[in-house]
Order: structure tokens, then sequence, then C-alpha cells
């Protein structure tokens, strides 16, 4: 009897170094005057002691990565290996084999405020940035020790606030030490000189964590062909995203099987810089997964300039509005210009609005997204993060009502970030959840939506 086929259409596999990595990297070039775009700025004169720690949103920045260093110590593949072990033993697991789509992440301008996006920025920025590998100069790599071991000392006091009371599910300072001496490590090696050729990335904007991440999940799909299709993470402000997104999608044809795009750090989907990647997206019929729910992280800063093809470009005040970066940013209803301007663009709106607002009974979002699904024939949803065990009846009960659902729905986790749910049990238990869901949820509707 041949397996069932099930795929997580939304999960992630990244690694709490990562974080680590694009935190100190983003500080460390705010403190050089080099922050949104590395070689952006000229340097600044010595910055006044306490600069790092009174930077807007460092502090934000620093609990988020504590939040993750409960579940993320693993690296790419051993948190792949644990979802398939815990697949495996799971009722959905039963005879049945598991493919996923993870999906990278872009945290490296949380705190940017957008502001050089609208010549705001302090003088003597340089108009192009000159595109150049993050590297610590011989002569400031002792200022850079301490640099990160301030950035260090940050996080670990977020991490005490949090740590659990309970000794099965305490991080040892081992396992902790080896992701803050790995990063540093990282960051202090010295760029490898190619023997010959030119540099493949030449011009693309690569911080040192997302580069890390991405090349990980790569090397992860080439292992496991067939099994992995991963997304890759865009994100407007990145200089050189096309050239990357011709290099790591191909046409469809390369080791990346999507975008994904994540706009509560600090973007709209009207962002200027997103059409030739919707347009290239269309022409070649890629797949975009999109934050869509209240939930999540949120760009760090109080204040985003917005720059927006669809509207007037402005600076928005969110002191007073905390909270709802996300709601501003990736609502439903941001995507209709988009959607209207690229009636064929092939795109998951993910979080079906968010679990904890189905059972919250709010479902404002879920709606707005069926009524996206019936009006365009390649939007499509995904329920990863209903960790609630009433989600699925209550997910069936709203397919029983919207027809359209039977071929948009699909499957997903939002593995690793569940893992910070301790009331949910484990990977295993969200999977047992959704053993109610018949194939088409678990896998043909994503098999469709990721044209395999």
């Amino acid at each position: 009897m041949p397996k069932k086929q099930i795929i997580d259409a939304h999960c992630h596999l990244f690694n709490a170094k990562y974080a680590v990595m694009e935190l100190a990297s983003a500080s460390w070039n705010h403190f050089r005057g080099n922050y949104p775009h590395q070689k952006g700025t000229v340097l600044l004169k010595t910055r006044k002691p306490g600069f790092i720690e009174r930077l807007e949103g460092v502090k934000d920045f620093a609990a988020y990565i504590a939040r993750l260093l409960k579940v993320t110590l693993s690296d790419c593949e051993g948190n792949y290996k644990t979802a398939l072990k815990n697949f495996a033993e799971s009722e959905l697991g039963k005879n049945a084999s598991l493919s996923v789509a993870p999906l990278m992440m872009d945290i490296y301008f949380a705190l940017d405020d957008n502001t050089d996006e609208a010549g705001l920025a302090r003088k003597g920025r340089l108009t192009t940035p000159r595109i150049e590998a993050f590297a610590i100069p011989a002569d400031k790599q002792k200022d850079f020790e301490d640099h990160f071991n301030k950035i260090e000392l940050m996080v670990r006091e977020e991490f005490k606030k949090i740590q659990p009371v309970t000794k099965r599910l305490l991080v040892s300072e081992d396992k902790l030490a080896t992701i803050f001496n790995d990063a540093k490590k990282d960051l202090l090696a010295t760029p490898r000189k190619l023997l010959k050729g030119v540099d493949p990335y030449a011009g693309i904007e690569l911080s040192p964590g997302y580069k890390k991440h991405m090349l990980e999940l790569e090397g992860l799909a080439k292992k496991y062909p067939g099994k992995v299709f991963p997304f890759l993470a865009i994100d407007p402000r990145r200089a050189g995203i096309m050239k990357l997104i011709e290099m790591k999608i191909n046409k469809g044809k390369g080791i990346f099987k999507g975008i994904k795009l994540y706009p509560p750090l600090g973007y709209l989907p009207t962002h200027p810089n997103l059409a030739t990647v919707f347009d290239y997206c269309v022409q070649y019929d890629i797949p975009i997964t999109v934050h869509c729910s209240p939930g999540g992280i949120n760009n760090f800063r109080k204040t985003n300039y917005i720059r927006s093809w669809d509207e007037k470009n402005h600076l928005e005040d969110f002191k007073t509005t905390e909270g709802n970066k996300s709601i501003y940013y990736t609502a439903p209803e941001k995507w209709l210009p988009v959607l209207i301007k690229w009636q064929d663009i092939r795109i998951n709106f993910a979080h079906f609005g968010g679990g904890d607002q189905l059972i919250a009974g709010n479902t404002n979002w879920m709606n707005k997204i069926i009524e996206l699904i019936k009006a365009h024939p390649h939007v499509y949803t995904d329920i990863s993060y209903h960790t609630d065990k009433e989600s699925p009846c209550k997910i069936l009960e709203v397919v029983g009502k919207n027809d359209c659902l039977n071929t948009r729905l699909m499957f997903g986790t939002d593995y690793i970030m569940i893992m910070m749910d301790m009331s949910l049990g484990g990977l295993d238990k969200y999977y047992n959840l959704y053993t109610v869901l018949n194939d088409r949820l678990v896998y043909e509707n994503a098999k469709d939506f990721l044209n395999l």
C-alpha cells in the first residue's frame, strides 16, 4: 500500500544563531554609521558610550531573540530531522510521508525606520550604497568583540526573564554558549577570497545571518531532493534582490521554490521595489507566501517612513498604535491593489487570519481572505499556527460553508515557531490535531500551489 503524501506548506528550519548574527551585525553597522546599508554612509565620529544600549528597538530585538533561544538551538538539518521524527510518531504520520516548504526569515531591517528612503537620513549618506560583504577590519576586531559582548549580555538578560521553571525545559549554559560563540566566530571570520572568477553575489546585499540561513536551506534542499522546497525571503529594502531571485529561483528551475514576504518588518505590499518581483513571479508562475495575521515579529522602530505606489509616501507614527504594525502592513485589504494589478499572481495568505483570532471569534481577516480566494483564482491560504485543539473542527466548519476552500486551503504548522506555545505539548501534538483533514487539504492543494 503506497504511503499517503503530506505537505507542510508553511514551516521554518532556522537556527537562533542566524538571528543573533543579524542583531549583532545590524547594531554594529548602526554604530559605525552603515545601517540600513553596509557602506551606505561615510563613517561617523566615535559614538558616545552607551549608544547601543540606547538604540531604539535594540532591546526589543534582543527580547525577540531570547524567545527564539528556547526552541531554535538545533541547526537547519537538525530541526528538519526533528520534524520528521515527530511526524513519524504522530497519528497523521502513520503510513505517510512528509514534504516541507521551509520559509526563510529576513529580520535584518527590523531596526530600520526607512528614513533613508525619504532622503531624511543623517548628513553624509551616499547616493548609492557600496555593496560589500560584512567584514570586521583587523584594527576593529577588539571593538567588535566588545560590541558583541554587549549584545550577548542584552539577550541573556532578556532570556533570564523567560526561563521556564521546570528542569526538563531549561536550556543549558553550554547550548547558549555554543550559539553565541559560533555567531561571534562567524562574524569575525575573514570573507573567503575567490580563487578565480567573479563573486556571484557581487551587487547583492547579504547580511551575515541572512546569507548563512540561505546557504544552509539550499544545502538541505539539495540533500533531500523532492522533500524540501524552500522559499527565499525577500525584503524590498535589500539591494540586489532581483539578481538574487534570478540566481536562486531561476525562472522556477532553481533550488528555491518560491518567495517569502514579511511586511510587518517595515514595508507595504505596494512598496515600489516589489513591482519587479511581482512581474517576475507572474511571468514564471512563482508562488509567494506572505505573513498575514495580526501576530508575529514587527519592525522595532516607533516611526516608519512609508513608500508606496498606491498611496502617498509619508512618515507613519506607531507610538500610539503599538502592537498594530502587523495590522497596518499586512491586513488582507492592503493586498487589493497588488491583486488588481497582477491578476495572475500566485499567493498564499499565511495563517488564515490567525488561529487565536479564530478561537476568539474574530474572523474579520479570515472572511477577507475567503473573499480574496473567491475573487482571484490563484489565491491560497494555510492554517499554520492554529494550535488550539478546537481549531480543526472550527476550520472544517468554515470549509463546509465555503466550498472554494476545498481547493485553496493548505496544511501548515509554522514549526519552529509553534514550539514557543508551551500549551501545545510538542510538534507531534500539532500533527495529531489535523488527522481530520482530507487529502486535498493536507496534500493536493499545496501540490497545486507549489506547482509540483
